[in-house]
């Protein structure tokens, strides 16, 4: 008998394959541009503005726009999307009217200015007596306070920083810790530097008098200034344009230098600068003005002891 003829397959429609799903989008990423880990907003870096997680949107000359076709600054771009609404969500500050590094500098040349003064001063006038030193320091630590608000008020925007977020509780706790280390060092190394240059005939500094203009002139004043100045200001704006790291080494290099009247201290200020430097970035500008104000007191009781 004759075979049936075989069936002729039917191509069947393959369904469409569902589309795999997108990989969660992370939490927290480093930001290549500044350094910060972050939790990115709308794939920007809600400090800097730098897109972190897939490939940027195309973006679009605006109309009139001049320059090369390859420059591809975002000054220079339109993107697509609610741009204004983008802004708000990065936080991106508006373009200061000046330059925030030069209100920086050009501060900090004030600053040193006023601290110059200081000691041509006292040196021109004979300042021997503590009420007359304790005058001048007031004058010029108003006069620094002055220029520490008036920088703020100029680029307040640009002076912010992240805020500290897990690490807040942390480094409270480790605060304390740290203040003892720098105090173990900055004892040690005055005790160092008396040895070295005692058969040169240098003698015993005067005991310091505690009185409250003392603690207000050395503890409090300073504390809160300096750190207003240097971990608010400086660092704030130096972290716009560079990582977290070189900002607090260059801030506390700047701190260092600020203290005219104690070249040979500089080397372990330059370390306690990086300190309270770390202590802001990670604690908050708080726990960096009560670090300062018990390391200096501390220091002032050891003087006075």
């Amino acid at each position: 008998a004759p075979k049936p003829p075989r069936a002729i397959p039917v191509a069947r429609p393959v369904p469409p394959r569902a589309p795999e799903p997108e990989p969660p989008f992370p939490q927290i990423v480093g930001c290549p541009r500044c350094g910060e880990k972050v939790e990115p907003i709308e794939n920007r870096c809600p400090f800097c503005s730098k897109w972190l997680v897939g490939k940027p949107p195309e973006p679009t000359r605006a109309e009139g726009a001049e320059g090369d076709e390859g420059d591809e600054r975002d000054d220079e771009l339109v993107w697509d999307g609610p741009s204004a609404a983008e802004r708000v969500a990065r936080r991106s500050p508006p373009p200061a009217p000046i330059s925030p590094m030069g209100v920086v500098f050009f501060s900090y040349g004030l600053l040193l200015g006023s601290l110059i003064g200081l000691a041509a001063y006292a040196v021109a006038n004979r300042v021997t007596s503590q009420a007359e030193l304790h005058g001048a320091m007031l004058a010029v630590g108003l006069f620094d306070a002055a220029i520490t608000v008036g920088a703020l008020a100029l680029v307040w925007r640009h002076a912010q920083q992240p805020s500290p977020g897990r690490a807040l509780v942390p480094m409270w706790l480790l605060a304390l810790p740290v203040l003892g280390v720098l105090l173990f060092l900055n004892i040690s190394y005055i005790t160092i530097l008396r040895e070295l240059f005692s058969p040169f005939g240098a003698g015993q500094p005067e005991r310091t008098k505690l009185t409250f203009a003392t603690i207000f002139l050395i503890c409090i004043l300073p504390a809160m200034m300096e750190e207003a100045f240097f971990r608010q200001l400086v660092l704030g704006v130096f972290r716009r344009s560079m990582s977290l790291h070189a900002a607090v080494w260059l801030t506390a290099l700047l701190f260092a230098l600020a203290h005219l009247a104690n070249p040979l201290g500089m080397p372990y200020l330059f370390v306690a600068g990086a300190a309270f430097g770390y202590t802001r970035a990670y604690g908050g500008l708080s726990l960096a003005v009560l670090m300062h104000f018990l390391h200096n007191l501390a220091v002032v009781y050891y003087e006075a002891g």
